[in-house]
């Protein structure tokens, strides 16, 4: 009788030891994933970032321009044309970054763009805001703004003693992050909520997310982007992470110049051992623990 009682406490025993050793190993594996998508999160907060300090400052130096500046006060749209080009054609051979540069004038109207010539006094105060902050402040400006696109722009001022006489709108994409992030193993995307398709028109034919959010940036991952759109994405907070059929993601919120939120960039992560995952973060405190990705 003993020894049954002892062979049944030693079974209990050796069945909680490596229930245990299960339980470890699978907490183990989830903190692997998390520490990597975090590091995905973290460079994909710092690219962007880098991406609006860079467009800020190539926004500030066309405003200042004096070749420019002489074209433009001149009236002289196919030398300004000309001459942002130039710039444009420069600085990516040389740092690689790919942009556009539309001028407004002082009516807050487009003057020209960089990507069709024919294109001009198109009335931009109704739906830009950040277009509309810069001439009333006259001070530069960059945020992830909606306009026809989905994209960052970065806008400084074009001043004469002080007076407004228009603004220089620096645009880049999200290519740029995506190829970045694609070195490192992270796929990405960015998503739009669906009532900005009023102001979006040009993603109006673009891929829908579960009938609440318009996919920004179109690739060929339809596999990652099939478990993507198998998600409940009701519940995604500020940040957080998620599991689906194989596929880890981390996200984080995306807001307007009014911290309001406007979408999610979202990254995968395969090729992992899959472990069910499902945290979702609703206060900020993303930043206080050194992993900062809320991106206005």
């Amino acid at each position: 009788m003993l020894n049954k009682l002892a062979l049944i406490v030693s079974g209990i025993v050796l069945s909680l030891f490596f229930y245990y050793i299960y339980t470890l190993n699978i907490m183990h594996k989830k903190d692997n994933i998390v520490k990597e998508l975090d590091n995905g999160l973290l460079l994909a907060k710092n690219l962007l970032e880098e991406e609006q300090r860079y467009a800020l400052a190539i926004s500030t130096l066309i405003s200042q321009d004096s070749k420019f500046l002489a074209a433009y006060y001149k009236n002289n749209r196919k030398e300004a044309f000309e001459i942002v080009n130039d710039k444009i054609n420069n600085l990516s051979v040389l740092d690689g970054y790919p942009l556009e540069v539309q001028v407004h004038n002082k009516n807050a109207k487009t003057y020209l763009r960089s990507w069709d010539y024919n294109i001009t006094n198109v009335a931009l105060s109704s739906f830009r805001e950040g277009v509309v902050l810069v001439k009333q402040t006259k001070k530069p400006f960059v945020s992830i703004e909606v306009g026809k696109r989905l994209n960052i722009k970065a806008i400084s001022p074009i001043l004469n003693k002080d007076v407004f006489e228009g603004s220089i709108e620096v645009i880049e994409g999200f290519k740029y992050l995506e190829d970045k992030l694609l070195e490192q193993g992270y796929t990405v995307f960015i998503l739009l909520e669906k009532h900005y398709l009023n102001i979006a028109t040009s993603l109006r034919n673009n891929q829908m997310i579960q009938n609440q959010f318009v996919l920004v940036n179109q690739h060929n991952e339809n596999n990652i982007l099939n478990k993507l759109k198998g998600t409940n994405l009701n519940s995604l907070g500020n940040y957080g992470y998620f599991t689906n059929e194989g596929i880890s993601f981390g996200y984080f919120k995306l807001k307007n110049l009014h911290n309001k939120k406007i979408g999610y960039c979202i990254l995968a992560l395969k090729g992992q051992e899959f472990v069910k995952i499902q945290k979702h973060y609703l206060e900020n405190n993303f930043k206080e623990n050194n992993l900062g990705v809320i991106i206005r």
